[in-house]
Order: C-alpha cells, then structure tokens, then sequence
C-alpha cells in the first residue's frame, strides 16, 4: 500500500542514500533523506487510510473527504491535488453542495473554500464571485488568503495581486513580522504570509526586503528542537507552516543554517510530534490531533515538491484557469488597500471598550455542582481533577454586576474551615483502629514474627501521613467565593475571560448570550505569580471550571488549557480552542512560564480559527 501511494503521490524515483551527520556551527546536524520524509507522508496516508477504512488513495477521496467537504477534509483534498491526484469530482460536488446550503459569513472561509475549488479543477463563479467581498475584510489572514486565489491566476474588478501584496507589506511589523494584533510578531501568521508572497519573490525589490526580515525573524524564533512554539505553547503546527513557508521559497531547510538549531532543522521540529501509527500530535505527549496531522502532512508534501523543483504547495497544478500567477489578465482594478471597509492592519489590538465593568471581590457565583471532583492540597501546590463535570450553576456574565451577590460572613469562613479540619482526626482513629484490628488478627493467627508487625506500623503511620498532609474538599469548598490573601502583594492585575466567537451558535447553558464569561476583575499578584496562576485563582473564587493539561510545576514548566466554563478546544472545529493575551499582545511563552508585572491585562478568548477570527469579533 505505502509503496503505491508513493509511487503515485511523490514523482521523483531518486532516494538519497543516508547522509553523514556534517558539522553545522560547531554542531553535529543528522540530515534526513528524502525518503525518510516519504515515509512519514507515507505514514500519515496510510493512517487515514485505515482511520476511514478506505482502500486506497482514490476510496478515500470518493468517499470521507467528498463527505467531509467545507467541515474537516478540505487540506487533504488541496494536498492530495499536489501529489497528483487531479479527479476530485466527488469533492467538488459536495463542496459546492455545501457552499449552496450554507451562508458562510466569514471572509477567510469563502476564500479558503474557494482555493478547494481551485485545487479541484473546478470552474465554478464562487471562486472570483467572493474575490471583492472577502479579500481585506476580516484582518490580515483575508489578505493572505486572497493573495493565493490571485495567485492561482484568479481576477476581480477591485484588487489585482499587486496592489493585495502591496497592502500586505503594508502590514509587517517592526520586528520582519505579521501578527493578527499587537506590536510583534506572529510565527503561524508570518509564515503563512511568506507562504502568498513567495510567488512574487523575484517581482520587486518591496516584495524581497520584506520576505527576507520575515525570514530572519522566523529563524531567531526557532527553538533548540527544530520546532516553534505559538500562543505559548511548543506545538507542531506552527513549525510545520514555517517548513511550508521556507520550502515556498526554495530552502531546504536541511542544509540551511537558518533553520538549524543545535543539530536539528525543521523536520525534527515536526517529527517528535509524531506517533506511533503515523499520526501526529498537537503538543509533546499528546494524543492525536486532526489539525497537526494534516498540517504536518501538507508541510511535508510541500518540501518534497521542494526538493523536486515543483511550485509551492499553494500555487496549485490542477486550477482550472490557464492563467499565469506572474501575470496575464488580473484585472485593472485599482487599489483599494486598506481603505476598504472592514479591513485591518495587523497591529490594530483587540479591542477592550466593549468589556462590562469590572465585578467587585465581594460578587459571586454559585459553584458548579460536580459528579466527581477531588481537590487535593499539598504542601507543593494544588491540582484539581481535569474530569469533565456537569454543572447546575450559571455563568459569571457581565450582568453579575447588577446581580444580587452573596456575601460570605466571617462565621461561614470558620464553619467551612472547621469542616475541612473535622474529617482528620476522624479519619486518624479509623487507620489507628484498623491497625489495631489487623495486629490482633495475625497475633491470633500465630503470625507474630516482629517484621508483620513492623510493616503493619510503617503502614498505618504512611496512611496516617497522607491524611495530614492533604486536604480533600468538595468542589462547594473548593470554590470557596473568596479571593485568595496574599501577603506579599506587589500590584494588581486585570483578567477576563470571554467566547463572543461562539455566542449564540449553540444552546449550551455554559456560553453566556454576550460571550462574558468573566467580566474584567481585578487580582492581586504577588512577585512570580503567573497567568496560570490568576486563571486558577478566578476559578476558585468564581466559580469557573477549567481544566488543563500539563502541570505548572513539571519539569518542562508546560500548562496547556484545554477547557474554561465546560467549552472546550475543539468543540467548534479543528481550530478551535482557548488562546491569551497579556495587554492586546499574544506571548510567546506558555501561560504557565508567563510571570505578570503590576498593571497587566489578561484576556482569555475562545477562537474558532487558530485566533484569525478575533480580530473581527473584538474590533469595534
């Protein structure tokens, strides 16, 4: 099977022996052969194929991705369309039955959807129909995306890929990068725009400058495993549109020092996300992740056409239009630029003026009842069960202001505490008692060699020793409603916590009608407390569930959110999940390593796109 798919999907018959590990910078670089990156495409498609239980490249084409047009599949049918798989009929029919039914508002969609057409040869209106009403209108990524379609030899009246590329040099940031918001760059962002520049490198000398600082910038930010990280966290994806972007230009990144760090480039960057059958994970240890494989698959893909001397991934074979993406007839439309309306640049930050103002610390919320939650305190921190639980209780909103709240008195905090405390001695008496039962019993049974009885006390004493040093709580006492007292308060700093992408697109009890799940609240923080640290802390006080993976005080210090107020990554699509920002700015360190400073601003916000789809949502 594996050979035939790469037989068909890869062209070239020339596999390179094994190379010899050279010196790079004083470092010793293994550089991997082209047929050790055909075998981890290789591996991908045949753990689809398998995941379907499709037979072969053609079944699967015909059937889960046809199936799967305008909701999950679309990159695989770009991708296979590269590898030479030009009849995508079954997938064209479904994504314009798709594209008939729906209405789909959002800009960078249509025009994702509309390079799906591309790359099935189809010759469908929608393709440059959507060209006017979607290229600059929700931020940056609609730029990129338009860029592509013009690319592929595509025209409208208003834009030609010129004046697209000029508005978006327009966009790039001080330090050679693009980002949705903010001052600094973005590594997903900069490289998917290299990814619709590249076609037009050699165009001017505009295009070049910027390309190569967007080049430095990608290489800086490269970590000593090949990878990059995004939104925090070292994930494959990110390194994986990097690969797509540099192979887009013709640099294989296995001989570059650019892209080699401490002995590994790119590649090795994406392979420890991969797994033992083939797929490949979202983060380290993770499970498997639909959007990293497939961005893993097409990364890969792009730099074998790379190594083959093929165009970029993006500048597709199978489009219909004859075209050439260098020139012909684009149109003479003149440059609308960044005047259209809805446009925006990339440094715009997310726009805070339409948050409620901030609850006070005496407001609170009643505490989701749970199935089954144990918070265990230790003298080392605390960890709350990451179990999904159900809830009774509603929403902090950013009416909670005007709501009546609860005040707990003085009496109520000495009850609780008391409560917590009672259960000790108790639960010391039952492993005394049981101790004492169990020495009678082998006393009786005449196993009385001093080693039983000498285990029996180490028993009991370590039994007893747990009970001391943990506290168990229910989740009521868990989220006691009050703030946490700190000694030592060295500022203050504002959180809030909000999903308006997804209000009213589902009738789940946990998404607020306004998308406020926490309105900006004000947290006292001591010096080293973290974002992690203010979202434990909110959760606690407030009521709000939230489960994570990873521990902040594991060796490699990594915390990934994987869930607040019971929505999840993933609940509204592949791209979807919890991102932060610290003052309008996406850091690049993970939540857990992120020591706040007096004054800061965190924003937990829930995106349906990777965060493409923000900047329009929060943007007055």
């Amino acid at each position: 099977m594996r050979s035939k798919i790469l037989t068909v999907c890869l062209s070239s018959a020339l596999i390179f022996a094994a190379a010899p590990c050279i010196p790079v910078m004083q470092e010793a670089h293994c550089e991997h052969t082209v047929g050790e990156v055909d075998d981890l495409i290789g591996g991908i498609v045949d753990y689809k194929l398998g995941q379907v239980g499709a037979g072969s490249i053609e079944e699967w084409l015909a059937g889960d991705i046809a199936a799967g047009a305008g909701t999950s599949t679309d990159w695989y049918a770009l991708t296979l369309s590269q590898c030479g798989y030009t009849d995508l009929s079954a997938y064209e029919s479904s994504l314009e039955s798709y594209l008939s039914s729906n209405n789909i508002t959002s800009a960078t969609s249509r025009e994702k959807y509309a390079l799906g057409l591309c790359a099935a040869g189809s010759r469908s209106s929608y393709i440059s129909d959507i060209l006017d009403t979607s290229i600059g209108q929700q931020g940056v990524m609609s730029w990129i995306y338009g860029l592509h379609i013009l690319n592929n030899g595509y025209t409208c009246p208003s834009y030609t890929a010129e004046s697209v590329t000029d508005s978006i040099l327009s966009m790039q940031l001080d330090d050679g990068g693009w980002a949705l918001w903010g001052e600094y760059g973005d590594i997903d962002v900069t490289a998917m725009t290299v990814q619709a520049l590249a076609p037009r490198y050699d165009e001017s000398s505009q295009v070049s400058e910027a390309v190569d600082r967007a080049v430095d910038f990608l290489s800086e930010r490269q970590k000593e495993d090949g990878g990059y990280e995004s939104f925090g966290n070292p994930n494959a994806e990110s390194t994986a549109q990097v690969l797509t972007a540099v192979s887009a230009l013709g640099i294989d990144c296995r001989y570059d020092d650019r892209f080699i760090k401490n002995g590994n480039d790119l590649i090795d960057g994406i392979a420890q996300y991969r797994l033992p059958d083939g797929s490949f994970s979202h983060i380290k240890d993770g499970g498997f992740n639909e959007t990293a494989t497939v961005q893993a698959y097409y990364s890969f893909v792009a730099f074998r056409r790379m190594t083959e001397g093929k165009s970029p991934l993006l500048v597709l074979d199978n489009r219909a239009s004859a075209q050439s993406p260098q020139g012909g007839n684009e149109g003479s439309g003149s440059n609308n630029g960044s005047s259209q309306g809805g446009s925006s640049t990339a440094n715009e930050g997310v726009s805070s003026t339409k948050a409620a103002a901030p609850v006070t610390g005496n407001t609170t919320t009643t505490a989701a009842t749970a199935k089954s939650t144990v918070t265990t305190t230790t003298g080392t921190g605390t960890q709350t069960s990451t179990s999904r639980l159900t809830s009774s209780g509603t929403s902090l909103s950013s009416a909670a202001a005007s709501q009546t709240v609860t005040v707990i008195t003085s009496a109520e905090k000495l009850d609780k505490q008391h409560s917590r405390r009672s259960y000790k001695p108790f639960a010391i008496l039952i492993v005394l008692g049981a101790a004492a039962v169990i020495a009678l019993i082998i006393f009786i049974m005449g196993k009385r060699s001093y080693k039983n009885f000498i285990f029996l006390g180490i028993a009991a004493a370590a039994a007893i020793a747990v009970i001391i040093l943990t506290d168990i709580r229910s989740p009521e006492e868990y989220y006691s409603g009050e703030k946490k007292h700190k000694d030592k308060v060295i500022g203050s700093v504002t959180m809030e916590i909000r999903c308006d992408t997804i209000a009213g697109k589902s009738d789940s009890e946990h998404i607020p009608e306004d998308g406020v799940i926490l309105a900006p609240t004000a947290f006292d923080i001591e010096s080293g407390d973290t974002v992690f640290d203010i979202l434990t802390e909110a959760a606690q006080t407030y009521g709000i569930q939230v489960e994570n993976k990873g521990s902040a005080g594991s060796s490699h210090g990594m915390v990934y959110i994987s869930g607040i107020n019971y929505i999840y990554e993933f609940d509204f699509g592949d791209l979807s999940g919890w991102v932060y920002h610290v003052n309008g700015i996406t850091p690049s360190r993970n939540c857990g390593e992120y020591v706040l400073s007096d004054g800061d601003r965190i924003e937990w916000l829930y995106t349906c796109e990777v965060g493409h789809d923000l900047n329009e949502v929060y943007e007055e």
